[in-house]
Protein backbone atom coordinates (compact mmCIF):
# COMPACT_ATOMS: atom_id res chain seq x y z
CA UNK A 1 0.00 0.00 0.00
CA UNK A 2 1.02 3.36 -0.98
CA UNK A 3 2.35 5.69 2.09
CA UNK A 4 1.45 9.37 1.88
CA UNK A 5 3.20 12.32 2.94
CA UNK A 6 1.20 14.65 4.96
CA UNK A 7 0.58 16.59 8.66
CA UNK A 8 -1.08 15.29 11.23
CA UNK A 9 -2.24 17.58 14.87
CA UNK A 10 -1.55 16.04 18.28
CA UNK A 11 -3.40 17.71 21.34
CA UNK A 12 -1.20 16.85 24.56
CA UNK A 13 -1.49 18.01 28.16
CA UNK A 14 1.03 20.57 29.13
CA UNK A 15 2.38 19.40 32.41
CA UNK A 16 5.18 22.55 33.88
CA UNK A 17 6.62 21.26 36.26
CA UNK A 18 8.09 24.40 38.37
CA UNK A 19 6.64 27.54 39.10
CA UNK A 20 9.13 29.23 36.64
CA UNK A 21 7.44 27.47 34.02
CA UNK A 22 4.34 28.61 34.31
CA UNK A 23 5.33 31.85 34.79
CA UNK A 24 7.19 31.99 31.69
CA UNK A 25 4.05 30.53 29.59
CA UNK A 26 1.91 33.51 31.05
CA UNK A 27 4.55 36.05 30.37
CA UNK A 28 5.04 34.93 26.76
CA UNK A 29 1.44 34.67 26.24
CA UNK A 30 1.06 38.55 27.29
CA UNK A 31 4.14 39.37 25.41
CA UNK A 32 2.44 37.89 22.23
CA UNK A 33 -0.85 39.50 23.22
CA UNK A 34 0.79 43.10 22.94
CA UNK A 35 3.01 42.51 20.12
CA UNK A 36 -0.68 41.16 18.06
CA UNK A 37 -1.93 44.89 19.09
CA UNK A 38 0.70 46.49 17.91
CA UNK A 39 1.17 45.12 14.73
CA UNK A 40 -2.76 45.64 13.92
CA UNK A 41 -2.24 49.44 15.55
CA UNK A 42 0.70 49.20 12.91
CA UNK A 43 -1.78 48.42 9.90
CA UNK A 44 -4.30 50.53 10.85
CA UNK A 45 -1.67 53.51 10.72
CA UNK A 46 -0.28 52.69 7.56
CA UNK A 47 -3.74 52.16 5.85
CA UNK A 48 -5.19 55.32 7.36
CA UNK A 49 -1.73 57.78 6.08
CA UNK A 50 -1.36 55.97 2.85
CA UNK A 51 -4.21 54.10 1.79
CA UNK A 52 -2.14 50.85 1.27
CA UNK A 53 -1.50 48.20 4.23
CA UNK A 54 1.29 45.70 5.23
CA UNK A 55 1.82 42.71 4.85
CA UNK A 56 2.77 40.18 6.83
CA UNK A 57 6.56 40.25 5.46
CA UNK A 58 6.70 44.05 5.44
CA UNK A 59 6.07 43.27 9.54
CA UNK A 60 8.59 40.40 9.83
CA UNK A 61 11.41 42.78 8.20
CA UNK A 62 10.17 45.74 11.03
CA UNK A 63 10.05 42.73 13.71
CA UNK A 64 13.97 42.14 12.56
CA UNK A 65 14.74 45.58 13.80
CA UNK A 66 12.76 46.13 16.89
CA UNK A 67 14.65 42.84 17.77
CA UNK A 68 18.07 44.73 17.33
CA UNK A 69 16.58 47.92 18.92
CA UNK A 70 14.79 46.11 21.79
CA UNK A 71 16.77 43.81 23.99
CA UNK A 72 13.66 42.56 25.79
CA UNK A 73 12.57 41.96 22.15
CA UNK A 74 14.95 39.80 21.37
CA UNK A 75 14.74 37.60 24.75
CA UNK A 76 11.50 35.64 22.57
CA UNK A 77 12.55 33.55 19.76
CA UNK A 78 12.11 34.49 16.61
CA UNK A 79 9.78 31.31 16.23
CA UNK A 80 7.16 32.39 18.51
CA UNK A 81 6.92 36.49 17.00
CA UNK A 82 6.51 35.47 13.54
CA UNK A 83 3.77 32.83 14.47
CA UNK A 84 2.22 35.95 15.89
CA UNK A 85 2.46 38.15 12.74
CA UNK A 86 0.97 34.96 11.04
CA UNK A 87 -1.75 35.10 13.30
CA UNK A 88 -2.58 38.39 12.76
CA UNK A 89 -2.13 38.06 8.50
CA UNK A 90 -4.37 34.89 8.16
CA UNK A 91 -7.23 37.09 9.77
CA UNK A 92 -6.76 39.66 7.28
CA UNK A 93 -6.72 37.49 4.67
CA UNK A 94 -10.12 36.21 6.16
CA UNK A 95 -11.34 39.89 6.32
CA UNK A 96 -10.97 40.14 3.15
CA UNK A 97 -12.38 36.94 1.46
CA UNK A 98 -15.85 37.95 3.14
CA UNK A 99 -15.54 41.39 1.54
CA UNK A 100 -15.16 39.84 -1.39
CA UNK A 101 -18.02 37.18 -1.02
CA UNK A 102 -20.29 39.76 0.16
CA UNK A 103 -20.52 38.68 3.99
CA UNK A 104 -20.26 40.29 7.11
CA UNK A 105 -16.81 41.18 6.88
CA UNK A 106 -15.80 41.20 10.40
CA UNK A 107 -12.45 43.43 10.80
CA UNK A 108 -9.79 42.08 12.96
CA UNK A 109 -9.92 43.35 16.02
CA UNK A 110 -7.90 44.33 19.24
CA UNK A 111 -7.44 41.60 21.85
CA UNK A 112 -7.99 41.59 25.45
CA UNK A 113 -6.43 39.29 28.21
CA UNK A 114 -9.71 36.75 28.19
CA UNK A 115 -9.82 36.30 23.88
CA UNK A 116 -5.97 35.50 23.32
CA UNK A 117 -5.00 31.99 24.85
CA UNK A 118 -2.73 30.48 22.13
CA UNK A 119 0.84 30.77 20.72
CA UNK A 120 1.88 29.94 18.04
CA UNK A 121 5.42 28.37 17.78
CA UNK A 122 6.42 27.96 13.63
CA UNK A 123 9.60 26.14 13.93
CA UNK A 124 12.37 25.08 16.42
CA UNK A 125 9.64 22.67 18.72
CA UNK A 126 11.69 19.36 19.87
CA UNK A 127 9.79 16.24 21.35
CA UNK A 128 11.65 14.00 22.83
CA UNK A 129 10.73 11.01 25.81
CA UNK A 130 7.59 12.79 26.36
CA UNK A 131 8.90 16.34 26.63
CA UNK A 132 7.94 19.25 24.63
CA UNK A 133 11.36 21.52 23.84
CA UNK A 134 10.47 25.12 22.95
CA UNK A 135 13.13 28.03 22.32
CA UNK A 136 13.69 30.17 25.44
CA UNK A 137 10.35 28.43 27.27
CA UNK A 138 12.23 25.23 27.78
CA UNK A 139 11.29 21.91 28.29
CA UNK A 140 7.81 21.21 29.34
CA UNK A 141 6.75 17.57 29.89
CA UNK A 142 3.51 16.49 28.04
CA UNK A 143 0.90 13.40 28.87
CA UNK A 144 -2.03 12.00 26.33
CA UNK A 145 -4.13 9.46 27.07
CA UNK A 146 -3.38 6.37 24.52
CA UNK A 147 0.25 7.94 24.25
CA UNK A 148 1.30 9.39 21.04
CA UNK A 149 0.05 8.28 17.99
CA UNK A 150 2.76 9.08 15.52
CA UNK A 151 6.05 8.38 17.35
CA UNK A 152 7.90 8.13 14.38
CA UNK A 153 6.57 11.97 13.30
CA UNK A 154 8.52 14.90 13.10
CA UNK A 155 7.59 18.07 14.71
CA UNK A 156 7.24 20.64 12.42
CA UNK A 157 5.56 23.55 14.44
CA UNK A 158 3.25 23.80 17.60
CA UNK A 159 0.88 25.61 19.26
CA UNK A 160 0.53 26.31 23.55
CA UNK A 161 -3.18 27.33 24.45
CA UNK A 162 -4.77 28.00 27.98
CA UNK A 163 -8.16 26.77 28.63
CA UNK A 164 -9.65 27.31 32.03
CA UNK A 165 -5.85 27.95 33.76
CA UNK A 166 -4.64 24.56 31.89
CA UNK A 167 -2.05 24.05 29.52
CA UNK A 168 -2.08 22.15 26.02
CA UNK A 169 -0.33 21.71 23.37
CA UNK A 170 -1.28 20.97 19.61
CA UNK A 171 2.05 19.28 17.80
CA UNK A 172 1.95 19.40 14.25
CA UNK A 173 3.69 16.06 12.53
CA UNK A 174 4.82 15.38 9.27
CA UNK A 175 4.17 12.00 9.07
CA UNK A 176 3.78 9.06 6.20
CA UNK A 177 0.48 7.45 6.43
CA UNK A 178 -1.49 4.42 4.70
CA UNK A 179 -3.21 6.10 1.70
CA UNK A 180 -7.11 5.07 2.84
CA UNK A 181 -8.09 1.79 0.46
CA UNK A 182 -10.89 2.08 -1.87
CA UNK A 183 -13.02 -1.19 -1.87
CA UNK A 184 -14.90 -0.33 -4.31
CA UNK A 185 -18.07 0.13 -2.27
CA UNK A 186 -20.36 3.24 -2.35
CA UNK A 187 -22.26 4.68 0.77
CA UNK A 188 -24.70 7.17 1.22
CA UNK A 189 -25.05 9.02 4.30
CA UNK A 190 -27.71 11.47 4.88
CA UNK A 191 -27.02 13.57 7.66
CA UNK A 192 -30.51 14.59 9.90
CA UNK A 193 -30.44 16.16 13.44
CA UNK A 194 -28.99 14.31 16.20
CA UNK A 195 -28.21 11.30 14.03
CA UNK A 196 -27.09 9.97 10.60
CA UNK A 197 -28.10 7.13 8.46
CA UNK A 198 -26.02 5.28 6.49
CA UNK A 199 -27.31 3.44 3.05
CA UNK A 200 -26.22 -0.06 4.33
CA UNK A 201 -28.98 0.28 7.21
CA UNK A 202 -26.82 1.63 9.76
CA UNK A 203 -28.41 4.46 11.85
CA UNK A 204 -25.51 6.53 14.19
CA UNK A 205 -27.22 8.48 16.78
CA UNK A 206 -25.40 10.65 18.82
CA UNK A 207 -24.89 10.49 22.24
CA UNK A 208 -27.52 11.60 24.73
CA UNK A 209 -26.52 15.11 26.00
CA UNK A 210 -30.15 16.33 27.28
CA UNK A 211 -27.98 16.66 31.26
CA UNK A 212 -25.64 18.25 29.92
CA UNK A 213 -27.35 21.24 28.35
CA UNK A 214 -30.15 21.77 30.86
CA UNK A 215 -27.03 22.07 33.21
CA UNK A 216 -25.51 24.32 30.95
CA UNK A 217 -28.77 26.29 30.75
CA UNK A 218 -28.60 26.98 34.34
CA UNK A 219 -25.34 27.75 34.62
CA UNK A 220 -25.87 30.66 31.72
CA UNK A 221 -28.63 31.92 33.69
CA UNK A 222 -26.88 32.32 36.64
CA UNK A 223 -24.08 33.43 34.89
CA UNK A 224 -26.95 36.65 33.70
CA UNK A 225 -27.41 37.40 37.30
CA UNK A 226 -24.39 37.98 38.72
CA UNK A 227 -22.82 41.91 38.58
CA UNK A 228 -20.01 42.05 36.07
CA UNK A 229 -16.44 41.93 36.76
CA UNK A 230 -17.09 40.17 40.37
CA UNK A 231 -15.33 37.13 41.19
CA UNK A 232 -18.48 35.39 41.40
CA UNK A 233 -19.17 36.17 38.09
CA UNK A 234 -15.92 34.66 37.16
CA UNK A 235 -16.47 31.79 39.03
CA UNK A 236 -20.03 31.40 37.31
CA UNK A 237 -18.02 31.70 34.04
CA UNK A 238 -15.31 28.89 34.34
CA UNK A 239 -18.12 26.15 35.61
CA UNK A 240 -20.33 26.86 32.47
CA UNK A 241 -17.05 27.03 29.84
CA UNK A 242 -16.28 23.76 31.40
CA UNK A 243 -19.94 22.22 30.81
CA UNK A 244 -19.56 23.70 27.43
CA UNK A 245 -16.29 21.54 26.88
CA UNK A 246 -17.73 18.12 27.83
CA UNK A 247 -20.16 18.80 25.55
CA UNK A 248 -18.00 19.71 22.82
CA UNK A 249 -15.89 16.82 23.64
CA UNK A 250 -18.50 14.18 23.27
CA UNK A 251 -19.68 15.41 20.14
CA UNK A 252 -16.53 15.66 18.43
CA UNK A 253 -15.35 11.84 19.68
CA UNK A 254 -18.87 10.85 17.79
CA UNK A 255 -17.91 12.31 15.14
CA UNK A 256 -14.27 10.55 15.32
CA UNK A 257 -16.21 7.37 15.94
CA UNK A 258 -18.74 7.71 13.18
CA UNK A 259 -16.65 8.63 10.55
CA UNK A 260 -14.03 5.78 11.25
CA UNK A 261 -16.81 3.05 11.07
CA UNK A 262 -17.91 4.58 8.03
CA UNK A 263 -14.33 4.90 6.42
CA UNK A 264 -13.62 1.79 6.62
CA UNK A 265 -16.76 -0.07 5.65
CA UNK A 266 -16.79 2.02 2.47
CA UNK A 267 -13.97 3.27 0.14
CA UNK A 268 -16.40 5.95 -1.42
CA UNK A 269 -19.02 7.88 0.90
CA UNK A 270 -21.76 9.81 -0.63
CA UNK A 271 -22.91 12.94 1.38
CA UNK A 272 -25.80 16.17 0.81
CA UNK A 273 -24.51 19.54 -0.54
CA UNK A 274 -26.13 20.97 2.41
CA UNK A 275 -25.91 24.95 2.66
CA UNK A 276 -25.55 24.95 6.35
CA UNK A 277 -24.90 28.41 7.19
CA UNK A 278 -28.34 29.35 4.84
CA UNK A 279 -30.61 26.58 6.79
CA UNK A 280 -29.66 27.94 10.19
CA UNK A 281 -30.28 31.48 9.42
CA UNK A 282 -32.67 32.81 11.73
CA UNK A 283 -36.31 33.58 11.23
CA UNK A 284 -37.10 36.68 13.25
CA UNK A 285 -36.56 38.78 10.02
CA UNK A 286 -36.59 42.81 10.71
CA UNK A 287 -39.21 45.29 12.62
CA UNK A 288 -40.61 46.18 9.23
CA UNK A 289 -41.14 41.75 8.00
CA UNK A 290 -40.98 40.18 10.93
CA UNK A 291 -40.87 36.60 10.72
CA UNK A 292 -42.71 33.87 11.77
CA UNK A 293 -42.94 30.38 13.73
CA UNK A 294 -39.03 31.92 14.92
CA UNK A 295 -39.24 30.24 18.51
CA UNK A 296 -39.40 26.71 16.09
CA UNK A 297 -37.01 27.51 13.64
CA UNK A 298 -34.47 28.39 16.87
CA UNK A 299 -35.16 25.27 18.03
CA UNK A 300 -34.59 23.40 14.59
CA UNK A 301 -31.32 25.62 14.30
CA UNK A 302 -29.89 24.72 17.78
CA UNK A 303 -30.42 20.97 17.14
CA UNK A 304 -28.69 21.10 13.48
CA UNK A 305 -25.51 22.87 14.93
CA UNK A 306 -25.79 20.68 18.15
CA UNK A 307 -24.69 17.24 15.57
CA UNK A 308 -22.10 19.18 13.35
CA UNK A 309 -22.49 18.71 9.97
CA UNK A 310 -19.71 20.33 8.72
CA UNK A 311 -17.40 18.86 11.59
CA UNK A 312 -18.38 15.19 10.53
CA UNK A 313 -17.85 15.47 7.00
CA UNK A 314 -14.35 17.20 7.44
CA UNK A 315 -13.46 14.33 8.95
CA UNK A 316 -14.67 11.81 6.62
CA UNK A 317 -12.03 14.24 3.51
CA UNK A 318 -9.42 12.30 5.33
CA UNK A 319 -10.19 9.63 6.87
CA UNK A 320 -12.36 7.90 3.34
CA UNK A 321 -10.50 6.77 0.60
CA UNK A 322 -13.08 9.37 -1.36
CA UNK A 323 -15.69 11.53 -0.28
CA UNK A 324 -18.72 12.76 -3.19
CA UNK A 325 -21.08 15.40 -2.84
CA UNK A 326 -24.10 15.29 -4.34
CA UNK A 327 -27.06 17.48 -4.88
CA UNK A 328 -29.78 17.24 -1.92
CA UNK A 329 -32.42 18.18 -4.16
CA UNK A 330 -35.80 15.63 -3.34
CA UNK A 331 -33.57 13.15 -1.56
CA UNK A 332 -35.86 13.21 1.90
CA UNK A 333 -38.88 13.36 -0.63
CA UNK A 334 -38.04 10.68 -3.25
CA UNK A 335 -39.62 6.96 -3.05
CA UNK A 336 -36.44 4.61 -3.51
CA UNK A 337 -38.49 1.77 -4.60
CA UNK A 338 -40.51 3.55 -7.15
CA UNK A 339 -38.88 6.54 -7.15
CA UNK A 340 -41.78 8.59 -6.84
CA UNK A 341 -41.65 12.28 -5.48
CA UNK A 342 -44.16 13.28 -2.82
CA UNK A 343 -43.21 15.83 0.02
CA UNK A 344 -46.39 14.63 1.79
CA UNK A 345 -44.58 10.90 1.85
CA UNK A 346 -42.36 12.14 4.38
CA UNK A 347 -44.90 11.80 7.89
CA UNK A 348 -42.36 12.39 10.51
CA UNK A 349 -38.97 12.82 10.97
CA UNK A 350 -38.44 9.02 10.93
CA UNK A 351 -41.25 7.65 9.21
CA UNK A 352 -41.35 7.27 5.33
CA UNK A 353 -44.49 5.68 3.69
CA UNK A 354 -45.25 6.23 -0.38
CA UNK A 355 -48.36 7.77 -1.37
CA UNK A 356 -47.44 5.89 -4.69
CA UNK A 357 -46.54 2.35 -4.12
CA UNK A 358 -47.21 2.31 0.01
CA UNK A 359 -43.61 1.33 0.76
CA UNK A 360 -42.63 2.18 4.13
CA UNK A 361 -38.79 2.69 5.39
CA UNK A 362 -36.91 4.81 7.75
CA UNK A 363 -36.87 8.34 6.40
CA UNK A 364 -33.52 8.39 6.96
CA UNK A 365 -32.58 4.83 5.43
CA UNK A 366 -34.48 5.55 2.83
CA UNK A 367 -32.94 9.52 1.90
CA UNK A 368 -29.27 7.49 2.25
CA UNK A 369 -30.32 5.35 -0.51
CA UNK A 370 -31.17 8.05 -2.67
CA UNK A 371 -27.87 10.27 -2.27
CA UNK A 372 -25.78 6.41 -3.12
CA UNK A 373 -27.98 6.05 -6.12
CA UNK A 374 -27.21 9.74 -7.29
CA UNK A 375 -23.12 9.36 -6.18
CA UNK A 376 -23.23 6.30 -8.86
CA UNK A 377 -24.64 8.07 -11.59
CA UNK A 378 -21.81 10.38 -10.60
CA UNK A 379 -19.38 7.90 -10.59
CA UNK A 380 -20.75 6.28 -14.05
CA UNK A 381 -20.61 9.95 -15.67
CA UNK A 382 -16.83 10.17 -14.38
CA UNK A 383 -16.08 6.58 -15.94
CA UNK A 384 -17.47 7.88 -19.57
CA UNK A 385 -15.14 10.57 -19.43
CA UNK A 386 -12.23 9.07 -18.62
CA UNK A 387 -11.79 8.05 -22.35
CA UNK A 388 -12.21 11.32 -23.67
CA UNK A 389 -9.18 13.21 -22.20
CA UNK A 390 -7.15 14.38 -18.85
CA UNK A 391 -9.22 17.56 -18.96
CA UNK A 392 -12.90 15.86 -19.07
CA UNK A 393 -11.39 13.38 -16.10
CA UNK A 394 -10.66 16.84 -14.13
CA UNK A 395 -13.59 18.30 -14.77
CA UNK A 396 -15.63 15.37 -13.81
CA UNK A 397 -13.90 15.17 -10.48
CA UNK A 398 -14.04 18.26 -9.49
CA UNK A 399 -17.95 17.98 -9.99
CA UNK A 400 -17.99 14.81 -8.01
CA UNK A 401 -15.99 16.04 -5.34
CA UNK A 402 -17.21 19.91 -4.62
CA UNK A 403 -20.58 20.84 -3.47
CA UNK A 404 -23.12 21.57 -6.25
Amino acid sequence: MALVATHRQVVFRLLPQTRSSWRRLERTLEEQRQLYNAALEERIDRYRKTGRSLSYYDQCKALTECRRDLPEMAECPVAIQRGTLRRLDEAFKHFFRRVRNGETPGFPRFKGRAFFNSVSVVSGVKVRDGTLHVPSIGALKMRRRGGNPHPDGRPVSAVLKRELGKWHAVVCYAVEIEEPADNGHVLGLDRNGGQVADSDGGLHEMPDLDRLEAQARRLQRRLSRRRKGSRRREKAKRHLAKVRRRIANRRRNWHHHVSRRLAAKAGTVAVEGLDVKGMTRSAKGTAEAPGTMVAQKSGTNRVILNTGWTALKGMLDYKAANVIVVPAKNTSRKCHECGAVEAASRRTRDDFVCLACGHAAHADLNAAKNIRDKALERLAAMNEASGTGASARRAAFALATTDP
